[in-house]
């Protein structure tokens, strides 16, 4: 897997890896980790990045609900 951009936020960490014919897109907040992938032969980088940059504010809220998530499970006693 090899990186191929990353996608500057100040409170995500977003970036872009290519492997096996895919754009394999990552985003990052705190615990929780979110991934896509997107098929090389119909999306060039740039269209990828635009995605990641005009879905960012909602990839917030799925990272605040993930989080919400975490907190049901039970801890070791």
């Amino acid at each position: 897997m090899r990186l191929v951009a990353q996608i500057p936020h100040p409170h995500l960490r977003m970036v872009v890896h290519e492997y096996n014919g895919k754009y394999i897109v990552e985003v990052e907040g705190g615990r929780c980790k979110q991934g896509f992938k997107f098929d090389k032969e119909l999306y060039d980088l740039p269209a990828v990045q635009e995605w990641i940059i005009a879905n960012a504010e909602q990839m917030i809220e799925q990272m605040h609900k993930m989080h919400e998530w975490l907190g049901t499970i039970k801890a070791k006693e």
